[in-house]
């Protein structure tokens, strides 16, 4: 009797491909925030392992592993090979259960913990073989996802948006400047210039507007938004213009400042005549260039927490790009106090986003953050050949010194329309105490 030999299949590890990388990030940045949250609500001595130890009654290894990963390696899937099997991040969870910490924060945990199952079983079917596999895989694609989210596909939907709309542009960009008053060390100066150029808006279509997020909130005491001439901004406020970077006719433009966003709504029909063989007043298709300014004044901590008002900048793209530049220019003294960081993520009513809330809205390919470092030397951009003269005669007109500042920058071609660029402001000081 004749046998056939059996096949004997070996397991070969290979690196995640560029989606299943995209998917181990998604879970570990899930997993960063729900643990995260999960600690910060134990008792100061409990955050430690030994101390979790004992107030869970869980495995010190189990919490060693725990706080470990995310310490060193937040929201990178190379946290994912720290942490304990699924089974002792379950025992973990059980530990919380006995405790005051709100059940619901442990659920959702738990929902965090089935997501890393669930991609276990997609990769490799044991968290060693994960292990494996993270391994191989080049770190240099944290944050990638090719198969969503390329340049064509964010043109094609600029295309698209631009031919719903009827609006569009070709560069929009925001230049933010934060200082505390000389005159008031509880007080912090916002000075932004927006702008849009080469828009269009077509017959019909969506009104141009310049949009502004404001997150920050107080009395209407200390908070004020004003002209660069320190007029009121609301109603028709043609000092906000920047007139040599601004179509010429000028257009009209009125603001509107409610529920912490402000509001410019711009009128072309100002800003070209009818073009030859059109009726006067008839509606043509009209290409401009606008610019406007602003000064605000905010209390610099809250009053409550002691912590700072700025958590958060925003560049809205409430209107079909295809370049934006967002820079951010903090002055000296405030720099060394934040550790700037950036997110592309979905635009929501409220642009209040708390940081553990992050992940949910997160698009999956994520710009970068450049460092211009101080003063204007950096501040060139391929983007638009006349950033850098923009940018001085912003500082000059505001009187303030660029070489104080330090400053930041975004940059996205086709930037995903209805989306909002947030540049987090990580405060790494202590609490002011008033």
């Amino acid at each position: 009797m004749s046998t056939v030999p059996s096949t004997v299949r070996t397991w070969s590890a290979r690196p995640l491909s560029a989606s299943e990388w995209a998917q181990a990030e998604r879970v570990a940045q899930r997993l960063t925030v729900e643990l995260r949250r999960l600690i910060d609500a134990l008792p100061e001595h409990a955050r430690h392992a030994s101390g979790m130890s004992r107030h869970l009654n869980v495995l010190r290894a189990t919490c060693q592993r725990v706080v470990q990963a995310v310490q060193e390696e937040p929201d990178s899937p190379s946290m994912l090979a720290k942490l304990p099997g699924v089974e002792g991040m379950r025992q973990f969870l059980d530990g919380f259960r006995q405790t005051e910490v709100d059940g619901a924060d442990v659920e959702a945990a738990q929902s965090a913990v089935e997501g890393l199952e669930r991609l276990i079983t997609a990769v490799g079917g044991s968290q060693a073989k994960l292990i494996e596999r993270l391994n191989l895989s080049p770190t240099i694609r944290a944050g990638a996802a090719p198969a969503l989210a390329t340049t064509d596909q964010r043109a094609a939907l600029f295309n698209a948006a631009a031919a719903v709309t009827g609006r569009s542009c070709e560069v929009a960009l925001s230049v933010y400047a934060f200082r505390i008053d000389p005159d008031s060390p509880t007080t912090m100066q916002r000075a932004l210039v927006k702008g849009m150029f080469g828009a269009t808006v077509v017959p019909g279509g969506v009104p141009m507007i310049l949009a502004s997020g404001d997150t920050v909130k107080g009395d209407d005491e200390v908070r004020r938004v004003m002209q660069l001439n320190r007029g009121a901004m609301r109603g028709r406020t043609p000092e906000a213009i920047l007139r040599p970077f601004t179509t010429d006719p000028l257009p009209m433009v009125t603001s509107r400042n409610r529920s912490g966003t402000l509001y410019q709504v711009i009128d072309p029909a100002a800003a070209a005549a009818p073009a030859d063989g059109d009726e006067a007043g008839a509606a043509v298709d009209q290409r401009l260039d606008v610019t406007t300014a602003l000064l605000a004044s905010h209390p610099m901590y809250e009053a409550q927490t002691g912590l700072p008002t700025l958590n958060a900048v925003w560049s809205l793209v409430s209107c079909p790009t295809a370049r934006l530049i967002f820079d951010v220019y903090l002055h000296a003294d405030m720099e060394r106090l934040f550790r700037p960081s950036i997110d592309a993520l979905l635009w929501s009513a409220s642009l209040d986003v708390p940081e553990d809330d992050k992940w949910v809205m997160r698009l999956p390919a994520q710009p970068r953050l450049h460092l211009l470092g101080r003063g204007l030397a950096q501040a060139a951009s391929e983007l638009y050949p006349r950033h850098v003269e923009l940018t001085k005669y912003f500082f000059d007109h505001i009187e303030w010194n660029p070489e104080d500042f330090v400053g930041f920058r975004c940059e996205v071609l086709y930037p995903v329309w209805r989306a909002g660029y947030c540049m987090g402001m990580e405060y790494l000081g202590q609490p002011h105490k008033g």
